[in-house]
Formats: C-alpha cells, structure tokens, sequence
C-alpha cells in the first residue's frame, strides 16, 4: 500500500471511529507499529488528526469556535487537575506571580498551599478562585477592557497596569501549543498575557496534554523563551521527546 494511500485510510478509519489505536489502525492495514506512530505524527502536525496518548481522535470542527470559560470548566477537568498540581507546587513561599487567565489556571490558584504569596491576576475567574483558597494571600486583580468569553482583563489600561510589576513567577495557559508556538485566540488578550510572562523572572506555560499540537489564532509567545511546559500525563513518548528539546517538560502523575 502506498503511503498517500495508507493515509487517507488513517485519516478515514479516524473520522468514523472519532478514537482509535494504534494497535487497531496497525492491525486494519497490516503495517507494523512504528509505521502507524510515523503517519499519525505526519497527520497531527498537518492538522488533520489529533495525536493522543496510544492513538489519535478526530479534531472536531466545532474546535474553531471559542467556548467561554464556564464551558471549558466541564473538559478533561482531570487533565486540567493534574497540571495545575504541579504548577501549585512550583511556587515558593513569599513569592510574587503572575497568573493570567484559563481554567487549568483557576485549578492551580485553589490548589496553592504556600504560607504567604502575592497573587496577580488579570483574570476574574482566576481572581475568583484564588478568593476561594483558605490561605490568606494577598490578590490583586488587574483592570482594563472586560473580555466577556474568557474573563480576562485586557488591552492599554491592563498593560499599563502590568508594565509596573515585577514577578518571580508567571504562569499562563493557552488554547495550543505547537512546536514553538503558544497560541491563544485573541490577539489582545494574548499580548496581555505575553507582557505579564515579560514580567516574570521565571516563565510558565500551563496546559493540559489535549492542547499539545494544537493550532490557535494568535501566537503571543515562543516556547523556547518559557522556563518549563507543565502539563499533564497522556502524551504520546514521541511528543514527550519532540517538546523535551524545546523547554523542560514537567508532567503530572496519573
């Protein structure tokens, strides 16, 4: 079988099943495993599959519209839950951070459990979340245009306001993350979250396995200039390595 053919049948048996190993695609077109992980990277980097932990599923076209953050509080909450186990834990005590808007992010700030820490955020939500934590931190939230879908703070006011601090960590989430690149959808708020990572001596990338080799709109940073990529357990080894070389990869457990 040719290769242009084998993978318009990946492509196809995908696209039927929405999920499917790569035991099942090896053993449906009778090629070896390595060959399988080989055409499913090609179809993940060209945007037709997403490549999972063990497999791929099929990319649905609903992807390109943006869900608001109450919608994006109900997917892969356990994903979302490990990242920001992680992230909780790479801040230390008496620090000063950023943490700009996503739902993983509201996770990691309810998570934090340092005795004293200066929490600065341009997200509601976030804000919101980190209100909730029992230890008494103290918050600032930053103001400027109110961007409804996310509930985030953006544009000149929030800037200015960010261009004034100093951080010893930031943290952001994004909507991908593809090879160097770290998309949001919005170019604004991107830029926001770009000038608060400037901010910060320490950079940080939040992001659950299922943004990984994903594309978005806008790209507000580069992964080479962030300090770490935490995410959570599921990429597939290939994915691991390929992001390895690029920044350090922090993972949480299963």
């Amino acid at each position: 079988m040719l290769k242009r053919e084998r993978l318009r049948n990946i492509l196809e048996i995908v696209t039927d099943r929405r999920f499917v190993t790569v035991d099942e695609l090896a053993k449906a077109l009778q090629v070896s495993d390595m060959t399988i992980r080989r055409d499913l990277n090609e179809l993940n980097t060209t945007g037709k599959v997403m490549r999972i932990h063990g497999g791929a599923q099929v990319i649905s076209q609903q992807d390109s519209v943006e869900k608001n953050y109450m919608q994006k509080r109900e997917i892969n909450i356990s994903e979302k839950k490990a990242a920001a186990e992680v992230a909780s834990k790479i801040v230390q005590d008496g620090e000063t951070i950023y943490v700009g808007p996503g739902t993983t992010l509201e996770f990691m700030v309810a998570k934090l459990n340092q005795k004293k820490l200066q929490v600065v955020t341009n997200s509601l939500p976030v804000f919101e979340a980190a209100k909730k934590n029992p230890n008494n931190y103290e918050l600032i939230l930053i103001g400027g245009s109110y961007r409804r879908v996310s509930g985030a703070f953006i544009g000149a006011l929030a800037n200015n306001q960010l261009r004034g601090i100093s951080f010893d960590r930031g943290f952001v989430g994004v909507n991908g993350i593809k090879d160097t690149s770290m998309m949001t959808a919005n170019l604004e708020e991107g830029q926001t979250q770009g000038l608060g990572l400037n901010r910060s001596r320490k950079k940080y990338v939040v992001a659950d396995y299922h943004k990984i080799n994903r594309n978005d709109f806008y790209e507000f940073y580069h992964l080479y200039d962030v300090d770490g990529l935490i995410t959570s357990p599921g990429l597939d080894p290939d994915i691991v390595k390929h992001y390895s070389q690029i920044t350090t990869l922090y993972q949480g457990s299963e």
